[in-house]
């Protein structure tokens, strides 16, 4: 754009920002930036990160990092919010990291239709923007020796008021030197995201204050336990935005999981019993100034015991959930029950697959046969419904019984995270039956469930309650394991009870998940 056109996007330098990087996105072929993992920031959230930035006690200048600057949206609207201060510094310094060197023009255009606005409020600004990997440059931070003092030696390096990001997305391999240097933070195969807030983090100044915009799959799971555990010991949340749609926050189809907006502070003295999480949520960009607003104690979002797990209610009937399912003194391993995934992995086992059924093959459900408290098999389906039965596939079946059968992933379409049903022995007339990969089944370890138990236990982990629960803590399609195993879950008789009604009961589903939830709230 030549100088006219700057004139014209006189109101906002962020604004002009979000039309270079429109402009970019046009001309390029969408699979280039996706394997880069950019997905510009919109105006309207570039704009709601900011906002969480709060005035600090003036400085001569204001230092700001952003260290995956794209066309450099956020440092501009972050800038724009300084400028509205009451006391503004007489200065600000961005250091801006961009691996794209194709955007390297365009990151410089921004900036210097930034300085030409904020020299108008009496502001300088000076900018450095550097042509390097930021994870590869800042990576000694992730190498250092994991003692007592982890991290706090960095060296020399320099520290930032401000840092301000929408990261890279995508999954490290373990050749990758920044997958290597990630061994430290994450198990796994972990993704670049999270390299990204740790060294972030290390790198603010005391009192800094941190924006990202991120998958929120860091908020649970195992492979992140180790991250939480060294983010949340460095930086305190103090503000939490979550868009509850899959696809909206950057209006595309490829983005799967929930996006959610970290704002913290590197600061030692908060008092984590006093401290209150400014929590906020809509479901995409059309309904951001329409935002639900909770604050909620620091303590009900993250606790050690609970693992560093992120629990984000973002309404009051969420909180009551928690409150109720962590009151719950249980999990599978002190029910003496067990969870697996289900062991055919169709490609490895492609010969073992039959369409028709003999005597000779067992039944196969897929993740289609699971719907809600009920297994339909067999369906018709361009999958087969059965499984060849040999020496040789053995090591691929389970023997027929009384199992809790909940689906591994579910669709964005789909009003439900948690999807579980029953699977009673008398269904199938087989000694041995197959369970495809996106299945996780619920057995006892020693023994069998009995269908009461069954019935039970598909029930509460069916309800709308858990559902709410699980929905507080993960935001993408998945459902694993490791989740299932460490879920809280209520005691013998309530399950005993509930499976009794079920047993008993003519209901449709909604009325038995109504009879299910108030049996629930009656035992908390």
């Amino acid at each position: 754009m030549g100088k006219n056109q700057h004139d014209e996007i006189e109101e906002l330098p962020s604004k002009y920002a979000e039309i270079l990087g429109t402009n970019y996105v046009s001309s390029e072929p969408e699979k280039i930036y996706a394997i880069l993992g950019q997905y510009f920031t919109p105006h309207v959230v570039a704009g709601l990160i900011a906002d969480n930035f709060s005035e600090v006690e003036i400085f001569e200048s204001i230092k700001i990092l952003d260290p995956g600057a794209g066309v450099g949206i956020l440092s501009c609207a972050l800038a724009e919010k300084i400028s509205r201060w009451a006391s503004k510094p007489r200065q600000i310094e961005i250091t801006a990291y961009e691996l794209d060197s194709k955007l390297i023009p365009l990151l410089k255009d921004s900036f210097k239709s930034l300085q030409i606005w904020l020299k108008k409020k009496n502001i300088e600004l000076t900018f450095s923007i550097c042509n390097k990997d930021f994870v590869l440059e800042k990576v000694s931070i992730l190498n250092q020796s994991f003692q007592q003092n982890l991290f706090e030696n960095i060296g020399n390096k320099e520290k930032y008021d401000f840092i301000i990001a929408n990261p890279p997305y995508f999954k490290l391999s373990k050749s990758d030197p920044r997958g290597k240097a990630a061994c430290s933070i994450a198990h796994g195969q972990p993704n670049i995201y999270a390299l990204f807030m740790v060294i972030a983090a290390y790198l603010l100044k005391e009192k800094g204050q941190l924006g990202f915009i991120t998958p929120r799959s860091y908020a649970s799971g195992l492979y992140f336990k180790k991250f939480r555990q060294i983010l949340f010991n460095k930086i305190t949340p103090t503000a939490i935005h979550l868009f509850e749609s899959r696809d909206k926050a950057f209006n595309k189809d490829e983005v799967l999981q929930e996006n959610i907006i970290l704002h913290a502070i590197n600061d030692p003295t908060v008092n984590s019993q006093d401290h209150k999480v400014k929590v906020s949520s809509c479901n995409g960009l059309s309904d951001i100034d329409n935002r639900v607003i909770i604050n909620i104690p620091l303590i009900e979002i993250i606790n050690k015991k609970d693992d560093y797990i992120l629990h984000v209610p973002t309404h009051i009937t969420q909180r009551e959930v928690v409150k109720i399912v962590k009151s719950w003194k249980h999990n599978l391993h002190s029910l003496g029950l067990n969870v697996s995934t289900g062991p055919i992995v169709p490609f490895r086992a492609r010969n073992y697959l039959a369409e028709t059924l003999d005597e000779s093959n067992a039944p196969l459900l897929w993740l289609q046969n699971i719907k809600s408290m009920h297994v339909s098999w067999p369906i018709e389906s361009r999958k087969p419904q059965y499984f060849k039965i040999s020496q040789e596939a053995k090591k691929y079946l389970v023997p027929n019984g009384n199992y809790v059968l909940v689906r591994r992933f579910s669709t964005k379409e789909e009003k439900k995270r948690l999807v579980a049903a029953p699977l009673s022995s008398k269904k199938m007339k087989t000694k041995l039956i197959g369970i495809e990969n996106h299945i996780n089944y619920i057995y006892r370890k020693n023994g069998d469930l009995s269908e009461t138990e069954t019935l039970g236990l598909a029930a509460i982990l069916n309800s709308s309650l858990l559902d709410s629960y699980f929905r507080v803590f993960n935001g993408n399609t998945q459902v694993s394991a490791t989740e299932l195993r460490y879920m809280p879950l209520p005691g013998h008789r309530l399950i005993e009870r509930i499976g009794s009604f079920i047993k008993s009961s003519a209901l449709n589903e909604q009325e038995i998940d109504n009879k299910v939830v108030k049996l629930i709230k009656q035992y908390a």
